[in-house]
């Protein structure tokens, strides 16, 4: 096909031909490249690796800072070593020297008490709490404690609860005697003696004692809380009417007794000054004002037992003693802890008109029948049939008592005025304020 040119077209208007497309490699041709090669060359053909001179000193090097190493370790080791063998060859002193400044920081745990001071006097020897009482007079009073003494004092508080002290008990208190006459114990030293629950001083010999657990087997008896039952007029005095407080438990079988006991047991640990006793009213007949009467419960009356409280406070009118009462409303832990710490305190409680006191009730008389006549005279039974036969019935009459009989009675106007055998007796044996 043959192209045409427009008519007008120019020759140059048409462009120029195609271009090369070679590349102009002359500049590796310049001198100065080629010098830098050289130079390159050169260096890489000069650089040797480090000699062996240089290797073995750096291997050596190598090597000792490894024993280096070792060394430090087996070091320690040693040091660990020693220091525990120091520990357990001086553990034993350290420990006693550690016990020792503690010792003192804490104190011996012995407290020193005034025989002038009445009211720590009666504390210690009224509250009931267990206390261990060690005495000196004026050559002793200088002259060190017992080693086992100074020893036990912390370690029979923590375990028994018993408090340590020093008195002089042949110095005179504030009433003129000593406590030495008061509770008629020996009159010249050695004496030491425990004191708890209320309870008159048990002497306790500390000859021959020098370990803490020796001394506390030999004063846990003492320590031992009880409840007593009153078979006896004296005991009702001695363990009762004298005290300044006094919780009764009034039954009329085993089974009342034991559960009012089961209640109150559990409480005496924290009632020490308080004595518990029980009365059986089918036997002994107690009889209390009206108004303390008046405060029995209503609930189950003469079903189950009954729990009295009676008091004994000192300076009433004319400085006679006088007694107050009031009886339990629940017989239950709570109630009966309550009831507990109310009649220590001897709160709540209603004055009786006169010291309260029990007798033997009396047998009731046997009626007797006479018999119908007849033509011949009946032989009369033998005098120990009918005695035994009286005796039979007495004792076998115990559901008709507990029927018939209250566990506590009102008391009659003519034994307000007269005052039984036992109002005097044991009163030496009780608790007595003054000293």
């Amino acid at each position: 096909m043959v192209n045409k040119r427009k008519p007008g077209a120019s020759e140059e208007a048409s462009g120029p031909g195609p271009t090369s497309k070679s590349v102009n490699a002359n500049f590796l041709a310049d001198p100065k490249l080629e010098q830098g090669k050289q130079q390159t060359l050169d260096k890489v053909s000069g650089f040797k690796g480090p000699s062996s001179k240089d290797m073995k000193q750096e291997r050596k090097i190598d090597v000792m800072r490894k024993l280096a190493k070792e060394k430090e370790k087996v070091s320690w080791k040693k040091q660990a070593g020693t220091i525990a063998a120091i520990v357990c060859l001086c553990g034993a002193g350290l420990a006693q020297f550690i016990s020792t400044v503690l010792g003192f920081l804490q104190g011996d745990g012995i407290a020193t008490v005034d025989a002038k001071d009445t009211a720590m006097l009666k504390t210690v020897l009224f509250s009931g709490e267990p206390w261990l009482v060690y005495c000196v007079n004026d050559e002793s009073r200088s002259q060190r404690l017992p080693q086992v003494l100074q020893d036990s004092a912390n370690d029979l508080q923590k375990n028994l609860g018993l408090k340590t002290a020093v008195l002089g008990c042949w110095d005179q208190t504030g009433s003129g005697r000593s406590v030495a006459q008061r509770f008629k114990l020996n009159l010249k030293p050695p004496l030491s003696f425990v004191v708890a629950n209320g309870n008159k001083p048990r002497t306790i010999n500390l000859l021959g004692i020098s370990k803490a657990e020796e001394l506390e087997k030999r004063i846990k008896p003492a320590l031992k809380i009880e409840t007593y039952r009153i078979d006896a007029l004296k005991k009702w005095g001695t363990l009762c009417t004298s005290r300044k407080s006094c919780v009764v438990i009034g039954h009329k079988n085993q089974a009342q007794r034991d559960f009012a006991l089961g209640i109150v047991r559990p409480l005496l640990e924290t009632h020490r000054a308080t004595k518990v006793v029980t009365l059986d009213t089918s036997f002994w007949q107690m009889k209390l004002s009206d108004g303390v009467l008046a405060t029995r419960s209503a609930k189950d009356k003469g079903k189950g037992a009954e729990v009295l409280c009676l008091a004994r406070d000192e300076g009433g009118i004319d400085g006679n003693t006088t007694h107050s009462g009031a009886f339990l409303q629940d017989l239950d832990a709570s109630s009966t802890a309550a009831f507990l710490t109310a009649c220590e305190a001897r709160s709540d409680l209603v004055r009786l008109d006169a010291v309260p006191r029990i007798n033997a009730r009396p047998s009731k008389p046997k009626k007797v029948t006479p018999p119908s006549p007849s033509p011949s005279p009946s032989p009369q039974p033998p005098a120990s049939k009918t005695r035994d036969a009286g005796n039979k019935d007495r004792v076998g009459s115990r559901q008709i008592l507990e029927d018939e009989e209250p566990l506590f009675e009102a008391v009659d106007e003519e034994d307000q005025v007269g005052g039984g055998e036992e109002d005097e007796e044991g009163e030496d044996d009780g608790e007595e304020v003054e000293l």
